[in-house]
């Protein structure tokens, strides 16, 4: 991946929520259909089929039960490698709670949870932050079905550590898993799209799930292959 000097896209521009144009917001459709709110807010609509990406909640499955506790800023930190990703529907069994998709975006907006409070052993999910795993599944859906298309990437200047400016890279989707390479760079890309524009990736820098938009084949492969994972939404 090479960083180049260039203006975001004219075609995505408007739905990167930091440098787009302001966005109506249809405040009783996020109360009523979040998943479709953020999908108007986060994708054009030109697309055949939508996908949400649910960033995994993680859990600590070696520390003993005796030592699990309720979360405080002051918890003692325990090495990554320690936690295993849990999907928004297996954690919401784990805690004895009914999962549905709606509800689950609307309590990781407002952090109003259902659930009990967060424990020591857990890790909820990261905001801006997608999935290594849904990242991977993307490039191989995607070099099957249209081969090592040409891409560019996008981070608000939020993603990045500097906080000095938006940056933009530009080459082959085989190159994307380097990415989590380069030490600048705090988030995943807040735009992923290729040069011919028949898909493309949202991760919001504040949004604990990222959008997707495509071909029919391409968001279904995707589903499937990342069950509970990356959800296909009906429109």
């Amino acid at each position: 991946m090479e960083l180049i000097e260039k203006d975001i896209e004219d075609w995505i521009k408007p739905y990167a929520t930091i440098v787009g144009e302001q966005k109506e917001y249809d405040l009783k459709l996020r109360e009523k259909n979040p998943c479709e709110f953020f999908l108007q807010l986060t994708l054009p609509s030109n697309f055949q089929e939508y996908a949400i990406a649910l960033h995994s909640f993680w859990i600590n499955n070696k520390i003993p039960k005796d030592k699990i506790l309720v979360r405080e800023l002051s918890d003692e930190e325990f090495p990554e490698d320690d936690f295993s990703r849990v999907t928004w529907k297996d954690f919401h069994k784990l805690k004895n709670r009914e999962f549905d998709l709606n509800k689950a975006i609307t309590e990781s907006i407002k952090h109003t949870r259902s659930y009990d409070k967060q424990m020591n052993n857990e890790l909820y999910p990261g905001e801006g932050l997608m999935d290594k795993e849904h990242l991977i599944s993307l490039v191989e859906v995607v070099n099957e079905i249209y081969g090592n298309q040409d891409i560019e990437l996008f981070y608000t200047f939020l993603a990045t550590k500097n906080w000095e400016k938006d940056l933009i890279y530009s080459g082959k989707i085989s190159g994307l898993p380097k990415l989590f390479e380069i030490e600048n760079l705090r988030l995943t890309p807040s735009l992923i799209y290729p040069k011919q524009r028949n898909w493309v990736v949202n991760t919001d820098y504040d949004l604990a799930f990222t959008t997707i938009a495509g071909e029919t084949k391409f968001i279904s492969e995707l589903a499937e292959r990342n069950c509970d994972g990356i959800v296909k939404i009906e429109r």
